[in-house]
């Protein structure tokens, strides 16, 4: 009985380059700033072993292979990278426009004098209930008729509010920022207005410049018109707080 041997060219194999495994480790997990922008570092470190790892198996005489591996890393690095800018740069835009838009109907029903849609607007709590208000609604429960009470109550304090009488004031909004503001409300936006055009009001307390910070949400609402009860998801863009600029 004959054995066949079969001799392998031990010269012709070349291990693959760490780099190159790393790289498209990398560049996978590169998805992961479609999530969150803190998140962008990521593809950009990828790119960089990326690089490296072509570099490493490109060389002149070089022992390792891995090419392709790393150029698949680096596809997918560059590819979600320019997705993920892509996609957060359009939301921010949409955001500010719809910020925009909400700030100039808000105005629009405050100049009309329409209060009750001027506070529709608002947030819960954005007006305060100070110590006399609490003390009156204990003292006196008839007086008060709850909800309703409240909210007229705070209708009034907010008509009292220097930036709202601005608002009340001018004719026209000059927008001069729509900036992301997370110290007051996790993914807020602050809308600066000049209100300068009504300078020449009688109320020379009032302030020239707004700042007004609004926050969105999305929610489940019943869609009007239809036979059949169904579920639409609407966003509510709201103003959770008004001051004269600083």
């Amino acid at each position: 009985m004959v054995a066949d041997t079969v001799e392998y060219d031990t010269d012709d194999y070349r291990p693959i380059s760490t780099l190159a495994v790393l790289s498209l480790i990398a560049g996978c997990s590169s998805v992961l700033a479609l999530i969150n922008q803190i998140l962008w570092v990521i593809p950009l470190l990828a790119v960089g072993v990326s690089i490296a790892a072509i570099r490493d198996t490109s060389v002149q005489g070089s022992q390792k292979s891995g090419r392709g591996v790393a150029l698949i890393g680096l596809a997918l690095s560059v590819g979600f990278g320019v997705q993920s800018f892509t996609v957060f740069s359009g939301n921010t835009l949409i955001d500010r426009s719809r910020a925009r838009e909400t700030v100039s109907r808000w105005h629009r029903v405050i100049r009309a004098g329409d209060w009750d849609m001027a506070y529709g607007f608002c947030a819960p709590g954005i007006v305060p209930l100070d110590e006399t208000y609490l003390e009156d609604r204990n003292h006196d429960e008839h007086h008060h008729d709850g909800a309703d009470s409240r909210k007229q109550y705070e209708i009034k304090a907010l008509q009292k509010i220097p930036a709202i009488r601005a608002l009340a004031a001018c004719n026209q909004l000059m927008f001069s920022s729509i900036e992301t503001d997370n110290r007051q409300s996790p993914g807020s936006l602050r809308v600066t207005v000049d209100v300068s055009e009504c300078k020449q009001h009688s109320e020379n307390r009032i302030p020239l410049v707004v700042e007004i910070w609004l926050n969105h949400k999305t929610q489940n609402e019943p869609q009007i018109g239809k036979s059949t009860p169904a579920l639409q998801t609407v966003e509510r863009w709201q103003v959770i707080r008004v001051d004269p600029a600083e």
